[in-house]
């Protein structure tokens, strides 16, 4: 029996998170009801992550691993994770559990009546001037012109499963993927539905998203999507 769920976990240098995390998002699963799977990407990690990945795999079925010979981003964990999984629905959540493990029944209680549940973040507290600008900039770009009413893009979603294995996914060398995911989806007539959801911040590291290579990948996927793209705005 396929299980409903299957959350990917892409880990990259997470030896230390991994064996604290991964039985702590089955427990809640469990407790949940939710018959699930949990796919782990080892992203190139120079770590003992890709070890305790399979420690974690041989003591518990329902937890598998697939690994990258090199790190290659989190758009290709992403996909990775999304082309092996078994579940009738994904969801996303990074090994450090940036995500309140409590808001998972506001995602599996829309997703009844969703294809794709959107999550929408509060207020992010831990985001620098220049981070909310960069991210600001981001959505009004997406929304003025793929007409797309969301109010975030790159915060936690779940997708049905087939949708991210029957669609062609292009950008995932920059932030633009997960948008991507959404124009497409909504347009082979997928039903989108938006959930709040409440930021956790990170509890160490730092944010990357404002790095200026960064931001010019994802500026010039943008340009090209929309150039290239065949759907139409919707108004």
């Amino acid at each position: 029996m396929m299980p409903y769920l299957t959350v990917g976990m892409p880990a990259y240098n997470e030896a230390e998170n991994l064996p604290r995390n991964v039985p702590r998002l089955g427990a809640k699963l469990d407790e949940l009801g939710v018959s699930h799977e949990i796919v782990i990407v080892d992203d190139g990690s120079g770590d003992a992550t890709g070890q305790v990945a399979l420690e974690l795999a041989r003591g518990d079925e329902r937890v598998r691993v697939c690994r990258h010979a090199e790190n290659r981003g989190i758009g290709a964990g992403f996909m990775t994770a999304a082309r092996a999984a078994r579940g009738e629905f994904f969801i996303i959540i990074p090994a450090d559990l940036a995500l309140d493990l409590d808001q998972l029944p506001r995602y599996l209680d829309a997703a009844r009546d969703a294809d794709v549940v959107v999550g929408q973040s509060t207020a992010r507290t831990d985001y620098s001037a220049v981070r909310r600008l960069v991210s600001w900039g981001n959505v009004f770009l997406i929304r003025a012109l793929f007409r797309m009413p969301q109010r975030q893009f790159n915060y936690v979603s779940m997708y049905r499963t087939r949708i991210l294995q029957e669609t062609d996914i292009r950008y995932t060398g920059s932030a633009l993927f997960y948008a991507e995911i959404l124009v497409k989806a909504r347009d082979r007539g997928y039903r989108l539905c938006t959930v709040d959801i409440a930021y956790v911040p990170r509890a160490g590291g730092r944010q990357t998203g404002a790095r200026p290579g960064l931001v010019l990948r994802t500026a010039r996927d943008l340009l090209h999507f929309r150039l290239t793209y065949r759907g139409r705005p919707r108004a």
